[in-house]
């Protein structure tokens, strides 16, 4: 008999931890930071009239947020014929975002001038289901080999279901392979505000519970009968 309470308290109280404890949601992107090496999770693009470059993008070390080296999407984009329009590329991905709510979108961003005082350092943007959600235009380089940095914390009000996640690089001004400043994106990651998002129980988190605490009905109706 006590062997039966204890085991019927054991189950209780492990489905209430299982509902206390579960594990934050994760990020929604995949490879966010290349830290595979490589651009696994992410398909290139072009726009109509872009590039990225020739043999790019790649993966390749970069200091893109100042703070040390680390992988990063490396690219030179630009118009292929010129008629100065804003024209790149970028990657994309298929994102599932779990349970509709908040969530914090971020991303740094970085590009090194070459030649010197190249007049479009490039505009950085983040789209989801083509609309753009987050962008920032660098402006002009001052000085020959220059590295201008900028990042996106953004908050974004997200649906449950799949979405079409880019991340693109754009420029008013052709591609020319040296002549084009490096530009190169790291840390891209779409998480949880976890206090704006109310995690609903899993099928099998329920079912615990419930076994649990038909255990510790059971075991009361049983001392009842027995103290009769």
């Amino acid at each position: 008999m006590i062997r039966r309470r204890a085991s019927a308290v054991v189950a209780a109280l492990f489905a209430f931890g299982c509902l206390l404890c579960r594990p934050a949601l994760a990020d929604t992107i995949t490879n966010g930071n290349f830290d595979t090496g490589n651009l696994e999770g992410w398909t290139a693009f072009t726009t109509a009239n872009g590039s990225v470059g020739t043999g790019l993008p790649n993966v390749t070390p970069f200091n893109t947020t100042g703070s040390g080296i680390s992988d990063a999407a490396h690219f030179n984009v630009g118009e292929v014929n010129f008629d100065f329009t804003q024209q790149g590329g970028g990657l994309f991905q298929i994102i599932n975002v779990p349970v509709s709510g908040l969530y914090k979108l971020t991303e740094d961003f970085a590009s090194q001038d070459n030649v010197g005082k190249n007049v479009d350092a490039g505009t950085f943007s983040i789209l989801i289901d083509r609309n753009t959600v987050a962008t920032d235009d660098l402006g002009s380089f001052l000085v020959a080999g220059q590295l201008l940095r900028g990042s996106f914390d953004e908050t974004l009000d997200l649906t449950a279901g799949s979405h079409l996640f880019e991340v693109e690089v754009s420029r008013q001004f052709l591609s020319t392979g040296p002549n084009t400043p490096d530009e190169y994106i790291d840390n891209v990651s779409l998480a949880p505000a976890q206090k704006s998002i109310g995690l609903t129980p899993e099928p099998s988190t329920i079912a615990l519970l419930a076994t649990g605490i038909f255990g510790l009905v059971a075991m009361a109706c049983r001392r009842v009968l027995f103290s009769r």
